[in-house]
C-alpha cells in the first residue's frame, strides 16, 4: 500500500502537467515526419522552459495570459506531452520517491510497450491494483496512469487528444462501458 504522503507528492508533481496540451510526433513507416517540441515527451520543467523561450522570442508576457491563452500558445507552437511521455515521466518520479531504479528511455517508450512484456505484466486481481499501475486502452495505443484505488474507484491521470491534454479522471472497475483492456504493472515497481 502506498502511503498518503507519497500520493500527495505524486499529485503535486502531476499538478505541474495538468492543462498541458496533448502533443505527439507524426510518424509514418517508423520515421518521424513532423517533430514536436521535445517530441511530446519532455518533463514539465523542460516544457515550461520551451514555452518561456518561445514566448520571449515573440515578446509575449506569459504572466499576462490566462490559462486558456497559455494552452492555445503551447498548442500553436506544438508544445505538449503525449500519454506515454507523461506516464514515463511520472514513473521516473515515482521511482525516485520509492527508491526504485526506473530505466526508461522516454523518447523511445511508446504506450504499447509500457503495457507489454518485457516491461510489464497484467494484473488479474483488481484488489491488487496500486499507484503506478497502468490501464491499457485503444489496443495499446493509449494508457492511463493510476494514482490511487479506493474500493472500485480508480483515479488516474492521462494525456489525450480527446480529453484536450493532461487531465485527471476517475472510473469504476465495475463499469462495463469503460474502455479497460487490462491493468498492467511494470516489473520494476514490484
Amino acid at each position: 500500500m502506498v502511503g498518503t504522503k507519497l500520493i500527495d507528492k505524486l499529485k503535486s508533481e502531476i499538478d505541474h502537467y495538468i492543462g498541458l496540451p496533448y502533443m505527439i510526433n507524426i510518424i509514418r513507416d517508423g520515421k518521424i515526419i513532423k517533430e514536436r517540441v521535445l517530441g511530446g515527451k519532455g518533463n514539465w520543467k523542460d516544457i515550461q522552459k520551451e514555452t518561456q523561450k518561445i514566448a520571449k522570442q515573440e515578446k509575449i508576457n506569459l504572466t499576462k495570459l490566462t490559462h486558456q491563452q497559455i494552452y492555445n500558445f503551447q498548442k500553436k507552437h506544438k508544445i505538449g506531452i503525449d500519454c506515454s511521455g507523461l506516464t514515463c515521466q511520472l514513473l521516473i518520479f515515482l521511482g525516485k520517491l520509492t527508491h526504485k531504479k526506473v530505466n526508461l528511455n522516454v523518447r523511445r517508450t511508446p504506450a504499447e510497450l509500457l503495457t507489454s512484456s518485457p516491461l510489464s505484466y497484467k494484473i488479474d486481481n483488481f484488489q491488487e491494483i496500486k499507484t503506478g499501475d497502468l490501464v491499457r486502452q485503444k489496443n495499446g495505443h493509449h494508457l492511463l496512469f493510476i494514482i490511487e484505488k479506493n474500493g472500485n474507484k480508480i483515479s488516474y491521470v492521462d494525456s489525450s487528444f480527446w480529453g484536450r491534454g493532461v487531465r485527471y479522471g476517475e472510473f469504476d472497475l465495475t463499469d462495463q462501458t469503460f474502455d479497460n483492456q487490462g491493468v498492467y504493472r511494470l516489473f520494476f515497481l514490484d
